[in-house]
């Protein structure tokens, strides 16, 4: 038990990364009930943040699996690597988290009288199996970082899909657009979560970090998308916290831009704050 708190703490941390999957849920719940939310619309998030945690987590796992060559070289310091925890401990983590995952998909759609939602769930878990297998492109892929990029975040467009199944949600251009926001936070999230300079036992820094690799581009890109974004809600949801957040997230990212722990912290905020105000707007 001790190895296994050692390794989420590392590489996993719950306080973390259980607040991203709450306000991940809000926001989708959100952008699926704009006007009247349904019965035991709080049940639902909470189980589509449960569904959306473990699905992070089996992420977690597979790319341990994947990247292990890679760490192996660059991260030694890294749990698996220190052999604080097995492969096969990783494999129980990884079928316990699918199971966990695809139980809180079930409970979400019942709440709502929904349980054939649970269908569109599984382009979400194909498609994470094509990530898990690098799109049978792994050798192509690693030297087209961009596209890496792309093809991994584009799992973010099915959320949506998902969830505006769950709650009966109709088509239109405003939900269209508020899709594609969601889609950009979540990868604002991801350069965030990867937003700094990572280094090798032999002191070089290591190319698989935003920052490392798009440089002041990464910034810009979290920057427009955390201020721009909330804005861009407003048309969607009547609430005036959408432009202070955007004015707030303007100031702090220029004043703080060279400091990259506050820009992460910074940006991070901004789309818990964004979530939350939708949310309850």
């Amino acid at each position: 038990m001790k190895n296994l708190l050692t390794y989420l703490k590392e590489r996993f941390p719950v306080p973390v990364t259980g607040t991203h999957s709450l306000m991940t849920a809000m926001f989708l719940v959100a952008i699926a009930q704009p006007l009247a939310k349904g019965s035991n619309e709080h049940l639902s998030t909470l189980f589509i943040s449960i569904s959306f945690l473990f699905f992070m987590l089996r992420m977690r796992v597979t790319d341990e699996f994947k990247d292990a060559h890679h760490d192996s070289s660059n991260y030694p310091n890294r749990p698996v690597q220190r052999g604080i925890i097995t492969k096969r401990q990783l494999v129980a983590i990884g079928v316990i988290s699918l199971l966990v995952e695809l139980t809180a998909v079930l409970l979400a759609g019942s709440i709502q009288s929904n349980q054939m939602s649970a269908i569109y769930y599984l382009l979400i878990l194909g498609y994470s199996v094509l990530t898990g297998f690098e799109f049978f492109m792994a050798d192509y892929l690693e030297q087209h970082f961009n596209l890496y990029f792309i093809l991994h975040q584009a799992i973010f467009i099915l959320y949506p899909l998902w969830v505006f199944n769950i709650f009966g949600t109709g088509f239109s251009l405003t939900v269209l657009v508020a899709s594609l926001i969601f889609v950009l936070f979540m990868a604002s999230m991801e350069i965030m979560r990867k937003y700094e300079l990572r280094y090798n036992p032999s002191g070089e820094v290591v190319m698989d970090t935003y920052l490392a690799v798009w440089g002041s581009a990464a910034f810009w890109l979290m920057f427009v998308i955390s201020v721009f974004g909330p804005i861009a809600l407003a048309m969607y949801f009547s609430s005036s916290w959408l432009y202070v957040i955007a004015g707030t997230a303007f100031a702090l990212l220029l004043a703080f831009r060279k400091k990259n722990d506050a820009v992460r912290g910074i940006v991070a905020i901004s789309f818990i704050a964004t979530s939350l105000v939708i949310y309850f707007s």
